[in-house]
């Protein structure tokens, strides 16, 4: 706008800057907020790196020692998804599995998995709950042979629930179903079925019939001990064939990693 004056100088004014309209100011806001944000995200998936590589280091040298396994054993920690950056800021995280394959079990070798919630950071704290489960197959229950029955075995077989054992009595192929369970820290195998010859028998049958003298030792599984192989904190609870494994099943409570070192025994004593 042009001003006149008596001087003839024309004056020229210039308006003051007007606002910012809302809308542009709510754009500005987001886009802060969409940095900080982004940082904040950032940070946190940063943040969750390190505590998954320090949480997961920590249960594992915690396994290793209280298990006396070798530095080199190859120890799989699943430490679950979602972050644990607000999990660790409570000291202990919720729930963590752990593979542990080619573990040694007296003769026999197979696969350790472990359950354990409310694990601490700190391996001198108790965890919540801890539930082992050992995995053996075909083969390698097969090294147990002499608990499973009296006589020279043929072939081990896991199916159906059942540990099925085959022997050649007398020229007569017969082959008696296992039924496990737990006993005191072991593991009973019960005869369910025989079938002698390919014709399927009653255990209370075969026992009254001609082949009893024959079968008799056959039958004559015993107990293994498994709770000799496993730590004293935890309690034998179960055992069943699940596939191709026969699967033994130990719990406990309120245990620490560094107390699992000392191994339990069977009561009563058990050959």
């Amino acid at each position: 706008m042009s001003v006149g004056s008596e001087s003839g100088i024309q004056w020229t004014s210039i308006d003051a800057p007007k606002t910012i309209p809302p809308r542009f100011r709510w754009i500005g806001w987001l886009v802060i907020l969409g940095i900080f944000g982004a940082l904040v995200t950032f940070a946190l998936i940063e943040g969750d790196k390190i505590v998954r590589d320090v949480a997961g280091g920590v249960v594992r040298s915690g396994v290793v020692a209280a298990l006396d396994l070798p530095d080199t054993q190859k120890v799989d920690v699943d430490l679950g998804g979602g972050l644990l950056v607000f999990q660790a800021i409570t000291g202990k995280l919720d729930s963590v599995d752990v593979t542990v394959p080619d573990v040694a079990f007296g003769e026999a070798v197979g696969t350790l998995a472990l359950t354990v919630t409310e694990v601490p950071l700190d391996p001198g704290k108790p965890v919540g709950t801890l539930t082992a489960d050992v995995l053996i197959d075909e083969a390698n229950l097969a090294k147990y042979a002499a608990y499973l029955s009296g006589v020279p075995l043929t072939s081990v077989v896991l199916a159906d629930q059942f540990a099925t054992v085959g022997a050649d009595l007398a020229g007569v192929p017969v082959t008696v179903s296992l039924a496990p369970s737990v006993a005191t820290g072991a593991v009973v195998f019960t005869p369910a079925a025989v079938t002698a010859g390919g014709v399927a028998a009653s255990v209370e049958e075969i026992a009254a019939g001609p082949l009893a003298p024959l079968a008799a030792p056959m039958l004559a599984s015993r107990p293994l001990c498994v709770a000799q192989y496993l730590p004293k904190a935890l309690t034998v609870t179960g055992a069943a064939v699940t596939g191709k494994n026969l699967v033994i099943t130990a719990t406990g409570a309120d245990v620490g990693l560094a107390s699992l070192g000392t191994k339990g025994t069977c009561e009563p004593p058990v050959a």
